[in-house]
């Protein structure tokens, strides 16, 4: 059966081709990153919804679990999200338990962050639902494949992060 979301993305594109007004490849490019990124982030808050979690913030608690003590400002750059949004995230983490501020043992005015025993064990448990959107991105790449679209990747987040800090 065909996908009606599929089936409007691609007449989208092909009209897109008729008019040749840019460079359509590189245009595609952009569409089909960003149609798979809003993909990503839906299925993500769906498969989180028993902990009422999004992926921002699983990716958030997943870098305090290996990066123990980190101030809001580098848990926001680690994250790829801006310091408001992350006070924003931090701030339900809190409330739900899952991690604990404290002062900063290197800087009184700055705030440390962990996670407490509850966010460890909520954070495990979730780790099986975000691998399940793994395997669904994976599903199409046969095994070399997977690895090397990886590195594809962060490769050209890299090059448009460069570009990002060209402009501030």
């Amino acid at each position: 059966m065909a996908d009606p979301v599929e089936d409007d993305f691609v007449q989208d594109s092909v009209q897109r081709d008729q008019s040749n007004e840019y460079d359509e490849e590189m245009t595609l490019l952009v569409d089909a990153v960003f149609r798979l990124e809003r993909a990503v982030a839906r299925i993500g808050a769906m498969r989180l919804q028993p902990w009422r979690m999004t992926l921002s913030g699983y990716a958030a608690m997943r870098v305090i679990e290996r990066r123990p003590n980190l101030s809001l400002a580098q848990l926001s750059r680690r994250c790829f999200v801006k310091p408001q949004t992350m006070t924003r995230i931090v701030a339900n983490l809190s409330d739900a338990g899952y991690i604990k501020r404290t002062v900063s043992p290197g800087n009184e005015r700055a705030m440390s962050l962990t996670l407490t025993a509850r966010g460890r064990d909520v954070l495990h448990e979730m780790d099986s639902e975000v691998l399940k959107i793994n395997e669904t991105l994976s599903e199409n790449l046969p095994g070399g494949d997977r690895a090397r679209l990886i590195g594809l990747l962060h490769d050209s987040a890299v090059a448009v992060e460069r570009e990002i800090a060209s402009f501030e």
